[in-house]
């Protein structure tokens, strides 16, 4: 589902009065000033945040730029939603322009109908079915410990775990969807507590990607219209992808005896924990990591102590498919109405 967009969507309007911050130098002079933002309610209090950019040179400013989810405007919730971009903002321009009193020109409709106009980020997630809301914690902290991507190894914060979460190009980071939504900051409305949202959640680990605009130039999406559902779909399971992640479960001593003897030496001192990179040459680290990588074990993911019974499919869980949204939300309107794609 799209969790988070950033947008200037066209549209010619007064500028709208959110305040100003700028800043003075000692002299008096302004040496800059930027219009602030303002909030926009949708369904069940959620909001969006909007400021007006650009201008015309006669004091209307020329776009809306517009920040935040727009699947929780929309449908007071973000447990489950749209993948259809396009059409999400689209519902979400005319609510805030209709919220605003602005009216937007035919063209300017028609423009953002077609996704036509700029992107600066983009959210993209999915959900994953576990037995537990246990096992969905016990994935975090197995992969806390026995994964990385190209940012390096995952930060925990606050109970979510990141990939480059400082990262000014894309990021990934991972929570257990039923915890999130019972923390105040997220917790869901009232009036949606007595559905079967919460229970849908509960056993849900949350995947989420960050595309931001230095990467989404790179990759060609720099315009909504260029991320249809189907690019969405590929691309987020692209960066999954870059997930490095292993079972790394102990070898039995008949699959051990297989190793080359060299191999057996540094199998052993990355089985008690050893960092490896900085215990053996350069040259060998990388040649005995590409070897043993053959056997499904990775030494770059240095292992840590963890109880042997607390086995979590990691890889597996990569593997698998995301959890359906249930009929039963399109049955209560719990969804926007494009995640039917």
């Amino acid at each position: 589902m799209i969790d988070w967009v950033s947008a200037a969507l066209p549209l010619l309007h007064q500028p709208l009065n959110g305040g100003t911050v700028c800043k003075i130098l000692p002299d008096s002079s302004l040496e800059w000033s930027t219009r602030c933002a303002i909030s926009v309610v949708g369904s069940h209090d959620a909001s969006i945040q909007v400021k007006s950019v650009g201008g015309d040179g006669q004091g209307k400013a020329t776009h809306l730029y517009l920040h935040g989810n727009p699947s929780k405007f929309l449908q007071g919730h973000n447990i489950f939603g749209s993948d259809d971009l396009v059409a999400l903002v689209y519902d979400t321009y005319q609510k805030v322009c209709k919220a605003l009193k602005l009216s937007p020109q035919l063209a300017e409709l028609g423009a953002v109908k077609k996704g036509a106009y700029s992107l600066s980020r983009v959210d993209i997630n999915y959900s994953y079915s576990l037995p537990t809301r246990s096992d969905v914690n016990a994935w975090l902290r197995a992969a806390e410990f026995k994964s990385r991507t190209r940012h390096g190894r995952p930060a925990l914060k606050g109970g979510t775990l990141y990939w480059g979460k400082n990262s000014r190009r894309w990021a990934l980071k991972a929570y257990c969807k039923g915890e999130e939504i019972e923390a105040p900051k997220h917790r869901l409305p009232d009036n949606l507590l007595d559905t079967k949202l919460p229970e849908w959640a509960d056993n849900k680990l949350r995947i989420e990607l960050v595309l931001r605009a230095k990467q989404l130039k790179e990759l060609g999406f720099e315009e909504a219209k260029t991320l249809t559902v189907d690019e969405i779909r590929r691309v987020y399971r692209s960066y999954l992808e870059r997930l490095e992640m292993n079972e790394q479960l102990a070898l039995t001593t008949d699959q051990l005896l297989e190793f080359p003897q060299k191999l057996r030496s540094t199998y052993t001192l990355w089985q008690i924990g050893e960092d490896l990179r900085s215990t053996l040459p350069k040259a060998t680290y990388y040649r005995h990591r590409k070897q043993l990588l053959e056997y499904g074990i990775d030494i770059a993911l240095r292992q840590e102590a963890a109880p042997r019974n607390n086995v979590v499919p990691l890889v597996r869980v990569l593997e698998a498919e995301p959890a359906e949204i249930p009929q039963w939300a399109f049955d209560e309107q719990l969804v926007h109405q494009s995640a039917r794609h």
